[in-house]
């Protein structure tokens, strides 16, 4: 009785096992026929094996949006947030972009500071005591808890190079007491790349001789290097954001005493709409600055200056910022059309110089929002002033004429102006 009650259990675990397995071959078959399917859908969310790395990171802002710029080439401009999740210093020993869907290293990155030096691959912490805009703000380094910001400006030749989607790769390594180096290598699942090409929009602004003291590209600029933490998100409110500053024809930015602001050669220039749309926001009651001297302590709405934020529809907006005081000609709810005069350009704000400060972006505010590339629909590239951003502005605000290189000068459509361009608009 015994042997047959032993008999009959073996047979009914046996017969248990066979019927588990088969159902786990069932379940594991369509399991993977199923993320097979997802991998065809979207290859940004290919399955990568398990990577342990000390580093988490992210891209602010996406999806990442292309643009092209005046030397022809289609640019990714976009950051990573990148955090030490760990306890001991860790080094970023390289950051690789990616193709997302086969994972080949894609485009050419490099980005420098405005003192001139390669920081590509390298992250500028937030924990900085006094930060100074230059190659002194980034490392390759993290310590414990630390996080900071990695800058990308990824370069194709032609839009139809352009991943869909992108990874990053990044290699770490870090020594704890008494143990052999580690050395980690990660992959991301993926961020999306923008179909949609740059908005085309017209000028802000008439005649010759427009530089881009601060813009984007390759060089981390002061909007470059700014990210803003708003209502609980870090957001990059200037990435594509430029200042204007007007030259003289002998390159000269001001005549006489710099501290008097209508002896700045492009001071109550008439600030135009790009686009059609409806008045948003209008400020019109801020002094304008002293250049040259300290400006008095700003609160967040006061940066802005005087200035008038469009609504352009399709989720974009048009923002002028510093304009004159008294000169600003729309009113809240008003709509404008496309080459219409809002106001004179000054030096209102947070602003050391008169310029225009413009930028397209994402929702109706100057730092609550993310920054989106665009293109004019026509200029003429005059050229570029050589050397660095530091060096350039020292030679322009010293009040000598810098060095322009006049390679390539000639009439663009449908193209962004980048960092320390020379430009004329009709």
């Amino acid at each position: 009785m015994f042997r047959t009650a032993g008999r009959l259990l073996r047979l009914t675990i046996i017969a248990i096992i066979t019927l588990l397995a088969l159902l786990w071959l069932s379940t594991s078959t369509l399991f993977r026929v199923q993320v097979q399917t997802a991998i065809a859908a979207e290859p940004s969310l290919t399955a990568d094996p398990l990577m342990v790395n000390p580093v988490i990171w992210s891209v602010l802002a996406a999806p990442i949006h292309p643009v092209k710029g005046t030397d022809g080439n289609i640019h990714l401009i976009y950051g990573l947030h990148v955090s030490n999740a760990s306890r001991y210093d860790v080094r970023l020993n390289s950051i690789e972009v990616l193709d997302g869907q086969e994972n080949p290293i894609s485009g050419t990155s490099k980005v420098v500071s405005t003192d001139g030096q390669d920081l590509t691959g390298k992250v500028r912490p937030f924990s900085l005591p006094q930060p100074t805009q230059d190659a002194a703000d980034f490392t390759d380094r993290l310590g414990p808890g630390q996080n900071g910001i990695v800058y990308f400006n990824v370069v194709y030749s032609e839009l139809h190079d352009v991943p869909s989607h992108l990874k990053h790769r990044i290699t770490t390594s870090f020594q704890s007491a008494n143990q052999p180096l580690q050395t980690y290598i990660a992959i991301d699942p993926g961020t999306e790349v923008s179909s949609q090409e740059a908005v085309v929009i017209a000028p802000p602004l008439r005649g010759n001789n427009w530089l881009v003291a601060n813009g984007s590209g390759a060089i981390i600029s002061p909007h470059r290097y700014t990210v803003q933490a708003t209502n609980g998100q870090l957001r990059p409110p200037e990435y594509f954001a430029i200042d204007f500053v007007r030259f003289d024809e002998q390159q000269h930015l001001y005549i006489d005493d710099i501290k008097d602001v209508k002896n700045w050669f492009g001071y109550g220039s008439d600030i135009i709409s790009v686009a059609a749309g409806r008045v948003i926001e209008v400020r019109d009651d801020l002094p304008d600055d002293i250049p040259g001297e300290a400006r008095p302590k700003l609160t967040a709405d006061e940066y802005a200056g005087n200035h008038v934020i469009v609504d352009i529809g399709n989720g974009k907006y048009a923002s002028y910022a510093h304009l004159a005081p008294g000169s600003i000609v729309v009113r809240k709810g008003e709509q404008v059309q496309q080459g219409q005069v809002l106001g004179k350009l000054g030096n209102s704000g947070n602003s050391d110089g008169p310029h225009l400060h413009f930028q397209i972006t994402d929702s109706g505010s100057f730092l609550n929002t993310n920054g989106l590339p665009f293109a004019f629909d026509r200029m003429t590239y005059q050229g570029q002033v050589t050397g660095t951003l530091d060096s350039a502005g020292n030679t322009i605000f010293s009040g000598e004429p810098p060095t322009i290189d006049t390679q390539g000068a000639g009439s663009r459509t449908a193209q962004m102006p980048l960092t320390l361009d020379l430009v004329e608009f009709r």
